[in-house]
């Protein structure tokens, strides 16, 4: 019919859309894709498979055959990523990366999740200043990397030894927990070993917001953020963290862009295990209020589809600087984690203009999980 009604029937990656558009096409039912990426089609997510209404009780029997739990996940194996959820926690044995290990088992217990817990040790040869006197008697290089490496084995042991207590208090004894130490820069061996491993998070501490601006400029959770390609969870040390049932409500922080829709996914599947509440809120000038609101209807229609199961709401902040905007929504909420998608930037905008996952690293005592648009 030339009116009839045109929905979607499900949203899916790139590939997984065409393989469902070519079954249903066999079986006469005209479909399309919309939100392909057609700069980098092959690792689309949030592909949308469109069919007219009429066809949609045969589409949904034909997607329930194909979509059984045991295709699915052969389907994932094929494609080379981890069938169980991974959560890598690089420590630095300090008071901070304790805290986030402690989030990072619970969280594990609840996705079911294995962790490996990854310590990169200095490595003087990478990290020495330029060769001045002071390093003429300099003689040992080699003693002083086995002494090096021996800490990092002794430290990684008692770090070891402190989760397994707390895994046996939590009895969280079928919960796997592997260590990793490696040598080199923390930021780049982090970022090199998560493309190997394939993590769902990474999850790491941060320091509070107290300390020197020198301290902070040079933070491995900022840069191990900026490069990462997984989501990236830091937990900064003034963080009160009572225990994962606590953790209530989740602020996802979108500008309506066309990222958001894959990060909506990714932490709808992250936080859900964890019984919380997920906000969409976005900050913005009266001026543009009503536009934005325009747009947050469309995200609401989209989400309401996409994640019928989950409790969701969706708040318009208007608020003429965007800083003062989300804190103050942040604190009057009582929001337990923030969540938003940084965009990858070159190297003059990273020196000049930080990214908003870096800023609000620096001037928050809540978690903030950041996603990294492709």
């Amino acid at each position: 019919m030339k009116d009839e009604k045109i929905i979607t029937l499900a949203t899916r990656t790139y590939e997984h859309a065409h393989i469902i558009r070519s079954l249903l096409e066999s079986e006469n039912i005209e479909c399309f894709l919309e939100n392909v990426n057609l700069l980098q089609g092959a690792v689309s997510d949030g592909v949308k498979i469109r069919i007219r209404e009429s066809d949609l009780e045969k589409a949904v029997r034909i997607m329930e055959e194909v979509e059984k739990p045991e295709l699915l996940k052969a389907e994932e194996r094929k494609r080379g990523r981890p069938a169980r959820a991974r959560i890598l926690l690089p420590v630095d044995f300090s008071d901070y990366s304790s805290k986030a290990a402690e989030m990072a088992l619970d969280w594990a217990a609840r996705l079911d999740a294995e962790i490996t817990v990854l310590h990169v040790f200095y490595n003087p040869v990478i990290n020495t200043l330029p060769f001045t006197e002071a390093y003429v008697y300099d003689t040992s290089m080699d003693e002083m990397l086995i002494d090096l490496e021996e800490k990092a084995k002794e430290d990684m042991k008692g770090f070891m030894g402190q989760l397994k207590k707390l895994k046996a208090e939590r009895k969280f004894e079928n919960l796997t927990v592997k260590s990793k130490l490696l040598r080199g820069v923390a930021e780049d061996e982090i970022i090199y070993f998560s493309e190997e491993y394939e993590p769902t998070v990474i999850i790491m501490g941060t320091r509070g917001k107290d300390r020197k601006a020198s301290d902070l400029i040079g933070s491995v959770t900022a840069e191990v953020m900026e490069g990462a390609k997984v989501p990236v969870l830091a937990v900064p040390e003034d963080f009160d963290y009572r225990g994962i049932d606590k953790i209530k409500k989740v602020l996802y922080a979108t500008n309506f862009e066309e990222s958001d829709f894959v990060a909506l996914d990714k932490l709808e599947k992250l936080v859900k295990p964890l019984d919380v509440s997920i906000t969409f809120a976005h900050v913005c000038e009266k001026t543009t209020a009503k536009w934005d609101n325009l747009k947050m209807e469309g995200l609401k229609k989209y989400v309401s589809e996409k994640f019928p199961g989950t409790k969701i709401d969706f708040d318009l902040v208007k608020n003429e600087d965007f800083w003062v905007g989300l804190e103050s929504y942040v604190r009057s909420m009582d929001v337990d984690i923030i969540s938003l998608t940084t965009h990858r930037r070159n190297i003059f905008s990273r020196i000049f203009n930080p990214s908003v996952g870096k800023r609000m690293l620096f001037h928050s005592t809540t978690p903030l999980l950041v996603f990294h648009a492709r």
